[in-house]
């Protein structure tokens, strides 16, 4: 039989052989309640979606469940990283257009193009970053 408690906002579990019922008396007697464990639900989640675990505490017994967070921080934080990092892989362009400009002679690349393109991610970045919670 598993046992749990919680302790501190922590989940504390341990497991008794449900013929022990000694054991199963002191552990309840210490706090532990019969301990719940649901499985995760296999369901599909958008792309800045999660599933966080929780543990309900109720008069007998302890029970485990999920509940689907849309805007997951993490996910929305791994997202706004990669597209900084995106972002990041073309400053070289800009550097050297702005040195070829400086030269007088024609930049290696569109810079309206590029222009577009980095305003695209910055935009993409902002809006992520408007999803996530205010501190």
């Amino acid at each position: 039989m598993q046992l749990a408690k919680i302790e501190y906002g922590e989940l504390i579990t341990t497991y008794a052989e449900d013929t022990d019922r000694e054991m199963i008396n002191t552990m309840i007697a210490d706090g532990f309640k019969v301990f719940v464990e649901e499985e995760q639900p296999m369901i599909p989640l958008s792309e800045f979606q999660s599933q966080e675990l929780h543990h309900r505490e109720e008069s007998h017994q302890i029970t485990s469940y999920y509940e689907v967070l849309d805007n997951s921080p993490e996910k929305i934080t791994v997202e706004i990283e990669r597209l900084k990092t995106e972002l990041s892989a073309t400053d070289y362009k800009v550097v050297k257009s702005y040195e070829y400009t400086l030269a007088g002679t024609e930049p290696p690349y569109d810079l309206p193009t590029l222009h577009s393109e980095r305003q695209q991610l910055r935009e993409q970045i902002n809006l992520l970053k408007q999803k996530l919670p205010t501190k």
